[in-house]
């Protein structure tokens, strides 16, 4: 019995592998043609062996996640879980907040220089005043460093 669940997964597996490497064969086909390049045999196969293990991995993950979570049942939870663990996805979060803290930030230079009724007269002054309003310091003196407490207890969060 324990025989024929193992060979019904075997033959689960390479049926899904067989579909990975029929999908990675016709992007391949798509992108060399768009491209004007060549995926070799090897190559088309290294891809989709990649693919395959990386996909084992991300359920695995889901499985582990939906367990941490005394579920049975993978949610969207686990998969945000998943794409945070990703540098790539990372990286693009990193940049989208790095875009929106500029966009509020010259959001709020308009803004205040459009309540005071101010226009620029060339475009230096334009300039030269958005690095100002900018600027790290902004003429705020930063804060001394105190020396830590030698008795902060970590698990209760006091000190003396």
């Amino acid at each position: 019995m324990a025989e024929v669940g193992a060979e019904q997964r075997t033959a689960y597996s390479q049926r899904l592998r067989a579909a990975v490497h029929y999908t990675v064969g016709c992007l391949c086909e798509e992108i060399g043609e768009n491209k004007q390049v060549e995926f070799s045999k090897q190559t088309i196969a290294a891809i989709s062996e990649t693919t395959f293990r990386q996909c084992e991995n991300f359920a695995k993950d889901l499985e582990r996640f939906a367990k941490h979570g005394k579920r049975t049942t993978i949610n969207t939870d686990d998969v945000k879980l998943l794409a945070r663990r990703s540098k790539a996805l990372e990286l693009t979060k990193s940049k989208k907040s790095l875009i929106l803290k500029l966009l509020a930030g010259l959001l709020e230079i308009d803004d205040h220089l459009s309540e005071s009724g101010f226009t620029y007269s060339n475009t230096e002054e334009a300039e030269e005043s958005s690095r100002e309003g900018r600027s790290v310091a902004g003429g705020i003196p930063r804060r001394e460093q105190k020396a830590p407490c030698k008795l902060f207890f970590w698990k209760t969060f006091s000190h003396c």
